[in-house]
């Protein structure tokens, strides 16, 4: 349920439960329009706009002899200083009328008055019932696929009605839950056209300062704090005013352990339209700020993984950095970044601590093999060959971290075949590095296994 339908529902009860009157007032451009139609409900007439409407309107609910329920529904267009008036005065002088405002916005006033409920999305439960109920339980559409496709609807109704209406028209559920993970602006701009214009909609009723902050922090992959936040912005006085002022918009919802987050949604929005919101370079400036503060935090890190007494610290932290470490690397190693922002992401993965801490951490295996082998074929299409050399070395020493190879194997012993023999065209100068020390010494043992390896063979058919 969404703000109309909680304000139609609470009404509905105080009606029937406590035999109060209700007025619902649909969304309004202006005040006066709302207190001529508060003024409708009680006289049964409507005035010109030559009478004071709001004057007129207070005086009418301070005299008010019947317990009264007034919904002012969508008021964010309204709201402002001669609102706020309105409402205070409503409060304190009106004691036989109950105001419920449905709002993104705050009232500009407080009182111990004033009860705030800030909805929250249907859990994943409530999703799959909803879907299942939408869907009349249709074959093909099982629970817990029905269930997964909540959860990526992140728990909004209509998203879920939009999902509900693609799959009775014969869509793919799997493709849908496929695109919904991996691209879902995309599926709502093509699909379900009428979200997408929503979330523009809803984004353009707020001020530059505040979608340029909102388009600053959706570099974030998930929850964050405030010390996260800080690389973003200048002092820790303009971070909390900044934060404070987005989730008073409800913009962030605060979450356990002092952690905000931004709706996976909004958050997908202003990373996909930085250009149709106008905040391109506020977008790129800070992506480019949280790859560098995240893959330093990561080269720190793996050289803190070397000492043994701060070994088990570094785990924890990578642990709980994770989801930002690999955001930050996979965004310099995208099709679409910069060929700067590329080689720096190449040159911090494979540096000997990092390749080390990685191998050793990253999990599952399966995940650093595949981040290593994207660092060779950008360095392949590059043509940079030092850089070819080094991604080479960093798949090779992966492969050879797997239990399965320290048998053998001839494709790791020809990768670092293939890393010497580069190496060896590069100058003497590029030469002298850990790097090509390593090349030589894995090749070794690559030779050396693959000697083991024989030797059992022949013996085994002895």
């Amino acid at each position: 349920m969404g703000k109309t339908e909680v304000a139609i529902r609470v009404s509905h009860e105080l009606l029937l439960r406590d035999k109060k009157s209700v007025i619902f007032i649909e969304k309004k451009n202006k005040l006066t329009d709302a207190c001529n139609q508060i003024l409708g409900h009680l006289s049964g007439r409507h005035l010109s706009e030559r009478h004071d409407l709001i004057s007129i309107a207070k005086r009418r609910l301070k005299e008010l002899k019947e317990d009264t329920v007034i919904v002012l529904d969508n008021t964010e267009e309204i709201q402002g200083k001669e609102f706020d008036d309105f409402a205070e005065y409503v409060v304190k002088y009106a004691p036989k009328v109950q105001l419920i405002l449905t709002s993104r916005e705050d009232v500009g006033f407080t009182s111990p008055e004033i009860h705030k409920e800030t909805l929250k999305p249907l859990d994943p439960d409530s999703s799959a019932r909803l879907l299942l109920r939408l869907l009349q339980e249709s074959a093909g559409n099982s629970e817990e696929h029905v269930k997964k496709l909540g959860e990526l609807c992140s728990g909004i109704p209509l998203i879920l009605v939009h999902c509900a209406w693609l799959l009775k028209d014969g869509f793919s559920l799997a493709v849908l839950i496929q695109e919904l993970r991996d691209n879902p602006i995309h599926l709502l701009k093509t699909s379900a056209e009428g979200v997408y214009n929503a979330l523009g909609r809803f984004l353009d009723k707020f001020p530059d300062d505040v979608v340029e902050n909102l388009v600053r922090v959706s570099v974030f992959p998930s929850a964050f704090s405030s010390k996260d936040l800080g690389f973003l912005f200048d002092d820790q006085f303009e971070l909390e005013s900044i934060k404070t002022k987005l989730v008073k918009s409800s913009l962030l919802q605060k979450m356990n352990n002092e952690m905000v987050a931004l709706h996976p949604l909004v958050r997908d929005y202003c990373r996909a339209e930085r250009k149709l919101l106008k905040m391109e370079h506020v977008g790129t400036e800070a992506q480019h700020k949280f790859n560098h503060h995240y893959l330093e935090r990561l080269r720190r890190l793996s050289k803190d993984f070397i000492s043994k007494d701060s070994a088990l610290d570094a785990i924890s932290a990578f642990r709980n950095e994770k989801v930002n470490i690999m955001e930050a690397l996979n965004n310099c190693l995208q099709d679409k970044s910069s060929a700067d922002e590329k080689e720096f992401g190449i040159d911090v993965a494979n540096s000997t601590e990092v390749l080390d801490f990685l191998a050793k951490v990253l999990s599952p295996p399966a995940d650093c093999t595949k981040l290593y082998e994207r660092c060779y074929y950008i360095a392949k299409d590059s043509g940079d060959q030092k850089r070819l050399a080094d991604s080479l070395n960093s798949l090779g020493f992966r492969r050879l971290c797997d239990v399965a190879h320290r048998r053998g194997d001839r494709g790791t012993l020809e990768i670092f075949q293939q890393a010497h023999d580069i190496r060896m065209t590069l100058s003497e100068e590029q030469q002298k590095c850990e790097t090509h020390a390593h090349i030589i010494c894995k090749l070794g043992l690559c030779y050396s296994l693959q000697v083991t390896r024989h030797s059992h063979s022949k013996g085994s058919n002895r």
